[in-house]
């Protein structure tokens, strides 16, 4: 343990809690091979960090479980139990009370592809999730508590990487701006019966994404690894989709709750969709006792915003979010993180095309500036090199843009890489980009 500046009291209530964790695994059959202890200070805090020596575990999964935290914090008296962010498993557990957070945090801009932002934790800490490794998402939360605008910010990441977005949104307004988007691989669902159609089609992608994965001799078991294999072949890649169903409570129950037909098809996209880049969210004001369960299962992350019910919230692993004031839209509980302002972005921006389009850096314009002025619009490693770029961060570069279908190899001119028309597009959308003539594709 550290001597930092930790008050007596909090030293013995970390030695406490050290006890309790060890006891708390042992009694659950699992090994507390925790190689180390310490408390410290941060952002106004004073956290107990326990390390798992994960090479003592086996099996990780049951350390880790949402089930598992609220078993902990259970024991320890109602404490925070969270999840720690570096490799490993780190049991973190408050010991101070918690500091409070913004109350607005607007979506960055900056937000590296491949990435999810969620939100900010009271650490000032962005909380920042792969799309490769995300599970599916479960939301809830009253009318005026933020949820709407947190889906739509999900939509908005969604777009600029350029993935494929099925809506079902019931009550028409959540997501009335995006109608006839060209990114929506459907009209957005009206009806509970739409919403199943939405479902069957993620589940139709599924089994066309399955031929197209049993296809290469390579059987790759993800889709980066497919998208890797498919543009060597020159074949084109498959862009994630993202499926939300907003008041998905309201459809669940109007179609024969979790075991009818559509809890079903929602169980099946659960554990197909994601090997596959599709990934789903469920969002509702709340969930019935008999739809909590299956949901849990189907999910990797539960955000809670302010909720009527504090024993739903309970059991989705978001204690306390019964108590989050009206004046805190945007504040959310997860079980994973802890307490969340989630970022806010302004309804009105997200049907606007200019704001959705995909991240073009000023490495990537200036680069591309270039290559319409200096190379009739081709590009190579070797080209990138001779501009500055290492050999290394210039292979990254090409195998990224191909993957967004930003170049393209084209037959016709030795097979050499050339600026796309989608490119083109991006690019005469934007106030610094330039207009460029005969793209490929």
């Amino acid at each position: 343990m550290t001597d930092t500046i930790i008050s007596h009291r909090e030293m013995r209530l970390a030695e406490t809690v050290s006890r309790q964790l060890t006891n708390s695994l042992a009694r659950r059959k699992l090994t507390p091979a925790f190689s180390s202890f310490y408390v410290t200070r941060l952002a106004g805090m004073t956290p107990l960090i326990a390390v798992l020596d994960t090479a003592k575990l086996g099996d990780h999964s049951p350390y880790v479980s949402t089930d598992l935290l609220h078993q902990l914090s259970t024991d320890l008296g109602g404490l925070p139990v969270y999840l720690g962010n570096h490799s490993g498993i780190r049991y973190v557990v408050l010991l101070s009370p918690l500091p409070k957070l913004p109350h607005k945090v607007d979506l960055p801009f900056d937000v590296p592809r491949g990435k999810l932002a969620i939100g900010v934790r009271f650490t000032g800490q962005p909380v920042l999730l792969d799309w490769e490794t995300f599970l599916h998402l479960a939301v809830l939360g009253n009318t005026g508590s933020g949820k709407s605008i947190f889906l739509q910010a999900l939509v908005s990441q969604a777009i600029r990487d350029e993935m494929q977005v099925l809506l079902s949104d019931i009550d028409q307004t959540t997501f009335g701006t995006l109608e006839g988007h060209p990114n929506l691989a459907a009209p957005i669902a009206a009806t509970p019966q739409d919403a199943f159609g939405l479902i069957e089609k993620a589940l139709a992608e599924c089994d066309h994404r399955a031929e197209l994965f049993k296809s290469l001799p390579e059987r790759p078991q993800k889709l980066s690894e497919y998208n890797a294999l498919a543009i060597k072949q020159s074949r084109e890649p498959l862009p994630r989709m993202l499926v939300i169903l907003d008041e998905a409570s309201t459809v669940l129950t109007s179609l024969g709750g979790a075991k009818g037909a559509m809890g079903q098809a929602l169980a099946t996209l659960g554990w197909r969709g994601r090997k596959f880049g599709i990934h789903f969210v469920f969002a509702a004001q709340e969930f019935t006792k008999d739809i909590v369960g299956p949901v849990r299962d189907q999910v990797g992350l539960t955000l809670c915003f302010r909720v009527r019910n504090g024993q739903m919230a309970e059991r989705m692993g978001c204690k306390g979010a019964e108590r989050i004031p009206e004046n805190r839209p945007g504040l959310a509980i997860s079980d994973r993180h802890g307490p969340i302002q989630t970022y806010f972005i302004e309804q009105s921006a997200l049907g606007v095309r200019q704001s959705l389009l995909p991240v073009v850096t000023e490495v990537e314009q200036a680069l591309f500036t270039r290559a319409a002025k200096e190379t009739s619009w081709r590009l190579s490693i070797p080209i990138l090199v001779g501009w500055g770029q290492r050999e290394r961060a210039a292979r990254q570069l090409l195998e990224t843009w191909e993957l967004r279908g930003w170049v393209l190899r084209d037959p016709q001119r030795d097979n050499a890489r050339y600026i796309t028309a989608k490119l083109a597009e991006i690019l005469s959308n934007r106030p610094t980009g330039q207009t460029l003539s005969n793209p490929v594709g």
